[in-house]
């Protein structure tokens, strides 16, 4: 497997992984604020806009591949000042490709980045009720649940790394 930076070839690869994850995983209705993050991440002066997204200062997007080179996921964060805060985004693996590491794998990566350079920030994330088990399992800790916070089908759990 490779984790490498996201480029504008990603886009349609992205989003066929968030469409593979929908419903289940994804509301339809984020699918506008995904490919709005994955505009912002072509062109930064392009705003994205979130209920999360506040006082950033930096972003980051990055793919992950197979052995073939295939993209089979994707997922980054954004660093806010305020409070000093590194919040995981649009973390999603292919639903053909879950149960192979590659979540764990981009996960791993993407924390061992936050710590190397942005030590004393606090790693967060927004999960669903299908999800936030995977990031206990991290280590992440349940902060907030709220629950329809996604939308009918989807429960918003808030995370932090203890």
């Amino acid at each position: 497997m490779n984790i490498r930076v996201y480029s504008w070839k990603d886009k349609d690869a992205c989003l066929e992984v968030f469409k593979s994850n929908c419903p289940k995983y994804f509301d339809q209705a984020e699918y506008a604020l995904f490919e709005n993050w994955l505009l912002h991440q072509d062109n930064p002066r392009f705003s994205y806009e979130s209920p999360t997204y506040q006082n950033s200062e930096h972003d980051s997007y990055w793919i992950i591949e197979n052995d073939l080179k295939k993209v089979v996921g994707c997922g980054g964060y954004y660093i806010s000042n305020d409070p000093k805060e590194a919040r995981l985004a649009w973390g999603m693996i292919h639903a053909k490709e879950h149960g192979y590491g590659y979540g764990k794998a981009l996960y791993e990566f993407r924390r061992n980045e936050i710590h190397h350079n942005w030590f004393d920030y606090k790693i967060t994330l927004g999960t669903s009720q299908h999800t936030f088990p995977f990031y206990e399992k991290m280590g992440m800790r349940v902060i907030q649940h709220i629950p329809q916070g996604y939308g009918v089908d989807h429960d918003r759990y808030d995370m932090g790394l203890s």
